[in-house]
């Protein structure tokens, strides 16, 4: 599977409020709206909104994608983060997607 391809399959298995459910974050609401206490800083309101899509946080201007909170949260490279989510998603990770020894990389072939 190009990786490029494997990106997007992840982003559909998983959406943004069932990945933030999982981390532990608790989650409120209800329909296509999620506020949350934002993860990223302190703070007593929920300002962080779920999206199916992407996260945004109207206090601190934290967003992205579920590879994005990921990295954040874990402190963790974008390579990292995919193999931990695609682990996650039950998504095979084929050969491309690893660099010579073993090492988690994208190689030279395009994406």
């Amino acid at each position: 599977m190009i990786f490029r391809e494997r990106i997007e399959k992840l982003k559909v298995a998983i959406s943004v409020p069932e990945y933030f459910r999982y981390a532990g974050c608790g989650l409120r609401g209800t329909g296509s709206n999620f506020p949350i206490l934002c993860p990223f800083r302190k703070e007593k309101t929920p300002s962080l909104h779920l999206y199916k899509d992407h996260y945004h946080c109207y206090g601190c201007g934290e967003h992205g994608d579920i590879i994005d909170a990921h990295m954040k949260l874990n402190k963790l490279t974008f390579i990292k983060a995919l193999e931990d989510l695609c682990r996650l998603a039950g998504i095979n990770q084929s050969p491309e997607f690893r660099g010579p020894g073993g090492n988690s990389r994208k190689t030279n072939s395009r994406a």
